[in-house]
């Protein structure tokens, strides 16, 4: 009988033991199992913000989708994404959203998702960038995640412990009731702040985190696209057309503002004098208003006209008189009434071309700066003397044309010919002062490029030009000279202006900074400029991450 008992003991130690192996290869095959599907959800949702963040008229780009809509739980939309949610958000994932067939966990439950505030649209718009952290805290840890993807395993019995509130999770037919306590653990959405580990009697839940190294990189590579798409046409188009006197052919650009605290600079334009002139640095981003209420990149002076025109004569025999003239004090007379500059005075003995001038004072291209070209216009009316009278000889159109100066200075001409006289003549020309205004690119209601400055990539944007680019320039540079050069990119040495969009902090550093080095790597940020594959790997070619995209505005 004892003989009999010890072996009964012992098949049923092994029996036991054989269960627990058992029970343990399950658990392990359960959890293999989990792993992939949420894998494949992860990279179906970092696959989906990239393809919507280049999509044009995508004014959010970067956005993650809400979870699933209560009221599509269990019905014929399960699986879509609520328009807007409250954030942070906690719902089942929107697969039919993001294109995926419904993805279940190994106990048959479908995931869930969480998604952090700021990234999902809650009313409004949003504003992300490669500065935009995430806002969930797991484990502890501040910003730790963009979004979680869940899978509930089976309901439980949890019992009160750090970060987990008692519950009893009872599952019915999902529908638009449903709560997400009875589906995953141990999570506080008044702190943001969820877990992925917890005691085995609380917590059976297994979460991948989405975090700002997951999905920034397919972002910026979309928003790269998107600027070379939407700004980079804007950009050569400003000042590089007939009305500024110049040609998409032969483009000039406004001057680079220094480089400085992106969220702290003027983005003005620096131009000679009292400065240097730069060519290199922000993109020129300030804008003009009456009333600038504090924002640095507001000035109230931006667009200014200086007090009267001038005129000046060419092209003899004729020529204006001079107060030693007779009849006397016959220099010509310049005033402005309103918005007309007008010269008036007297020429002698011939025809004469004549030339009104009128100019913006300030430094027109240290920002961006449009106008209507309808708005300049230019009238002359001349007199002949007939020794006895002053004949009319009728109101004329006079021809108009602008011109950008090296000082930055805008310049519109009113020309005219004045008819020939034997003895004297006498003219009076005039125009309209256009208004100027910002470009509709430093505007974020702007339908196709509004996207740019609401989410502020402005302030993440690297700018260079080739000086004799630069507005009053030759207009002209030399490939392999007066161009300028980035590593690695075709035409080599033919670049007249570039961007550089500065991906997110990888020397760990904290941001905002007002040292170039913290945004841009290796020659891009001492001005020998290059493209390199993008990596935040430490790739043995590069010796360390390199994180810059350079987009090209013009080359020759």
């Amino acid at each position: 009988m004892l003989l009999l008992a010890v072996l009964v003991l012992g098949a049923s130690w092994f029996m036991v033991s054989r269960l627990n192996a058992v029970g343990a290869v399950f658990t392990a095959t359960d959890k293999n199992r989990n792993a992939a599907v949420l894998n494949l959800a992860k990279q179906t949702l970092v696959g989906y913000v990239a393809l919507q963040a280049s999509k044009q008229g995508e004014d959010n780009p970067g956005r993650l989708p809400c979870p699933e809509a209560p009221g599509n739980v269990g019905g014929a939309n399960e699986g879509i994404a609520a328009a807007s949610c409250t954030l942070p958000a906690v719902g089942r994932l929107p697969w039919r959203t993001l294109g995926l067939d419904e993805l279940v966990d190994a106990n048959s439950e479908p995931l869930w998702y969480v998604v952090s505030p700021g990234w999902a649209i809650t009313a409004g718009n949003l504003v992300i960038n490669s500065n935009t952290l995430g806002q969930l805290n797991v484990d502890g840890q501040a910003n730790a995640a963009v979004a979680l993807i869940i899978a509930p395993g089976a309901a439980m019995n949890v019992q009160a412990s750090a970060g987990c509130t008692a519950r009893n999770q009872t599952r019915a037919t999902p529908s638009p009731t449903i709560d997400a306590r009875d589906y995953i653990e141990c999570f506080n959405t008044g702190t943001s702040a969820f877990s992925t580990t917890a005691p085995t009697t609380s917590f059976n839940d297994q979460v991948v985190r989405i975090t700002i190294a997951d999905v920034m990189p397919a972002i910026e590579a979309a928003i790269a696209h998107r600027i070379e798409r939407d700004i980079v046409p804007v950009l050569k188009s400003v000042y590089g057309d007939a009305t500024w006197g110049t040609s998409s052919t032969n483009p000039a650009f406004a001057f680079a503002a220094p480089f400085a605290n992106p969220t702290t600079s003027s983005y003005l334009g620096q131009i000679s004098p009292p400065l240097p002139s730069l060519y290199q640095g922000l993109l020129p981003f300030n804008y003009h208003s009456g009333s600038c209420g504090g924002d640095v990149r507001c000035s109230t002076d931006a667009i200014t006209w200086n007090s009267a025109p001038s005129v000046s004569s060419s092209g003899g025999p004729g020529y204006l008189t001079t107060p030693t003239s007779s009849p006397s004090s016959a220099a010509p007379i310049c005033s402005v009434s309103g918005s007309t500059p007008m010269c008036e005075g007297y020429y002698y003995g011939g025809a004469l071309n004549i030339s009104m001038t009128d100019a913006l004072t300030t430094q027109i291209t240290n920002g961006l700066r449009t106008f209507t070209l309808a708005d300049h216009i230019g009238t002359f009316q001349p007199w002949r003397w007939t020794g006895s009278a002053w004949v009319n000889l009728g109101t004329q159109s006079a021809t108009v044309s602008r011109s950008l100066a090296s000082d930055g200075t805008a310049r519109f001409i009113a020309g005219a010919s004045l008819p020939s006289v034997p003895t004297w003549g006498y003219f009076y020309i005039y125009g309209s002062r256009p208004t100027i205004s910002d470009h509709s690119i430093l505007s974020s209601d702007t339908a196709a490029t509004g996207w740019f400055v609401r989410n502020e990539w402005y302030r993440l944007v690297y700018y260079a030009i080739a000086p004799n680019h630069a507005a009053g320039g030759t207009l002209s540079c030399t490939t392999g000279g007066t161009c300028l050069s980035v590593v690695n990119m075709t035409p080599a040495g033919a670049q007249r202006a570039i961007l550089i969009l500065a991906g997110r902090s990888i020397n760990g550093t904290t941001r905002p900074s007002a040292t170039l080095g913290n945004y841009l790597e290796f020659g891009n940020a001492t001005g020998a400029f290059e493209r390199q594959p993008v990596s935040t790997a430490v790739a043995p070619a590069l010796k360390k991450p390199f994180n810059d995209r350079v987009i090209v505005i013009d080359s020759n």
